[in-house]
């Protein structure tokens, strides 16, 4: 094909990657349920107090002060669990994890519940206890308080864990369904809109016309564009088949595309693609990568009257990401959308696929368009 080679240099790109996990959840059902749960248990605990306590007062300022130890000890659980991907541990170990953090945890709530409440309360104690005579020391006392204090609040907090646990692990599941579901859905819209592009009229006369003409001047072109046209159209009807493919069979596609289209815009279509060997066993969504080329000749080099240059390019972005670019040279200011037709449904995809552990961005210069695909770096096993 005219003007094509297989590589090219090209200026690295940076892009930040994740959004911070927060440790105060945003969600309001979170809190209503926390939040409720915990009165629910105080309103009992201080029922309790008040019918069989002899210190009515301090047990009642512990009950409310415990609280606040009491949630950000949970919370910490949350944001371990979350952030270190304790979902993905086996059941057991699991359990062994939260029951020893709640063990740990709860002699921490029990402290800070002490601290505050001991030396507002402390004189009245010896008081109450000198009635009895008793002698109060501060050490065998604290000790002492810590202890029950914190039998009870590790059998909260192992509550709390367990419902979690229980609760978002019911709720990854239907959400992962549900990401199923609109994944195939949007695999579907994918491959439909592909075949759309690919079987339209006007790709169809021009591919068919090229090589009705190339028959009498080069059979064997003319037999090799229309094994490239059928593998195209079988690779676009195969793609709802599979959740990924290796970044090899998808450049196998677009060199098969690129060369049917280059027939006709011959000298106008310049591709340069740098894509190391090494990065071909990678897998990538199908048809993902090939409907940004096609967009790329379609809307930004075809308008052209003197064509332009598509760069398609890879690279390795740390330890674990992929760095994918599609760029091309785009008509003037206002004369056409440049590569941005379908990139709201890209986003769609990559969300469901990848969630957070991918992104896409985007750059216009005016008479330059980019896009930007960093996905995570997987493999076939």
């Amino acid at each position: 094909m005219n003007g094509y080679t297989r590589r090219v240099n090209l200026p690295q790109y940076n892009n930040e990657t994740l959004m911070a996990l927060r440790f105060f959840p945003r969600d309001s059902l979170f809190w209503r349920y926390h939040l409720g749960a915990s009165a629910f248990c105080m309103a009992v605990t201080l029922l309790t107090i008040f019918l069989w306590s002899p210190l009515v007062k301090q047990d009642s300022v512990a009950t409310i002060v415990w609280l606040l130890p009491y949630t950000l000890a949970v919370l910490g659980f949350r944001w371990l669990y979350r952030a270190r991907r304790w979902q993905a541990l086996p059941m057991a170990r699991l359990i062994a994890i939260a029951v020893a953090y709640a063990s740990a945890t709860a002699v921490l709530v029990a402290l800070a519940v002490a601290a505050f409440t001991l030396p507002f309360f402390w004189d009245a104690l010896i008081a109450w206890y000198a009635v009895r005579d008793v002698r109060l020391s501060l050490g065998p006392h604290l000790l002492q308080t810590v202890s029950s204090a914190s039998l009870q609040a590790q059998v909260f907090i192992c509550a709390w864990i367990f419902i979690y646990i229980s609760f978002t692990g019911s709720r990854d599941v239907r959400e992962r369904e549900l990401d199923n579901a609109r994944l195939q859905a949007a695999l579907r819209e994918a491959q439909l809109h592909s075949l759309s592009n690919q079987l339209n009229p006007h790709f169809l006369f021009n591919s068919l016309n090229n090589i009705r003409f190339m028959i009498h001047e080069d059979a064997d072109r003319a037999d090799a564009m229309l094994v490239g046209l059928s593998d195209i159209l079988r690779y676009s009807l195969r793609a709802g088949e599979h959740g990924k493919v290796s970044l090899g069979e998808e450049l196998e596609v677009i060199e098969r595309y690129l060369a049917i289209v280059g027939v006709q815009l011959e000298a106008r279509l310049r591709c340069r693609i740098d894509i190391p060997a090494d990065l071909s066993g990678c897998l990538v969504p199908p048809l993902l990568l090939q409907g940004l080329v096609e967009n790329a000749v379609k809307h930004g080099i075809e308008p052209q009257r003197e064509g332009g240059t598509l760069i398609v390019s890879g690279r390795r972005s740390g330890k674990n990401a992929l760095e994918l670019l599609v760029a091309n040279d785009k008509p003037v200011a206002g004369s056409g959308p440049g590569l941005g037709i379908g990139l709201p449904h890209l986003a769609r995809r990559l969300a469901l696929l990848y969630g957070e552990r991918a992104m896409h961005t985007v750059a216009d210069s005016g008479s330059e368009f980019r896009v930007t695909l960093t996905l995570p770096l997987e493999r076939s096993a």
